[in-house]
């Protein structure tokens, strides 16, 4: 009876652990701006992704966290297992160039622009082989998408979402973040916003519901647009 039950037990145990060691990774970051009312916009839009997340994938592992530059984001990239990680989802201000992430930024207090001059705490993500647009306010922390191991990622049907404004466009001559990331995502999608975005979804005035998904959206993959879409919430990669 007692060998029987402690068989039983192993089992269950086993499954387990094999259970978490195939969970899927989903991250989540969000912050950086010199204005608070920007950094909760961004917290608010993201809490509601990550419930999303909750609701459809309930046995991966969901990782939120605010963050102040683009060294944190990738470090936590390239510190999870190969192969892992299903979605990357990042609230920031950008463009087409990249996301604006300033070191320092929080929650609970705002930065002058001229702190972010005279300190050099730029510490955005861009696209590109470029570093930042002029050098002048670059922060150690600072990085671009190369930095990034991709190899990380899920190898069919990986997602990168960026909610900040204009990051789904196109620039002439100079590649964009989003064209570059789904460049090096193998076999994955890069979602941006064409124009700018705003978190009133549906027009909402309270703060819990923002929510950046919606207006026109762009799908990117393997460097080229395949879709463009005003669904709103969350895209479903087999409708890509």
């Amino acid at each position: 009876m007692t060998k029987k039950t402690q068989g039983k037990t192993q089992k269950k145990s086993g499954n387990v652990v094999r259970q978490k060691i195939t969970r899927r990774v989903r991250l989540l970051f969000y912050g950086g701006a010199r204005k608070i009312g920007d950094n909760a916009s961004f917290k608010f839009a993201a809490e509601n992704v990550r419930n999303d997340y909750i609701n459809k994938f309930p046995n991966d592992t969901i990782s939120f966290s605010f963050t102040d530059s683009a060294k944190k984001i990738i470090d936590a990239i390239n510190n999870q297992r190969k192969g892992k990680i299903a979605s990357l989802d990042l609230f920031f201000h950008g463009s087409k160039w990249g996301l604006y992430i300033y070191k320092g930024s929080s929650m609970n207090k705002e930065l002058l622009q001229s702190d972010i001059n005279d300190k050099n705490l730029n510490a955005g993500l861009y696209g590109g082989r470029i570093t930042g647009l002029t050098g002048t306010d670059d922060n150690e922390e600072q990085r671009n998408i190369y930095d990034i191991d991709f190899s990380r990622f899920i190898e069919n049907a990986a997602v990168i979402e960026i909610h900040g404004c204009e990051s789904g466009g196109e620039l002439f001559m100079i590649n964009s973040i989003s064209k570059n990331l789904s460049e090096e995502l193998r076999n994955g999608y890069v979602i941006g916003h064409i124009t700018k975005a705003n978190p009133n979804i549906n027009g909402t005035t309270i703060n819990k519901e923002q929510d950046y998904r919606h207006g026109e959206r762009a799908i990117w993959k393997n460097g080229e647009i395949i879709k463009t879409t005003t669904k709103e919430k969350w895209l479903d990669p087999k409708d890509f």
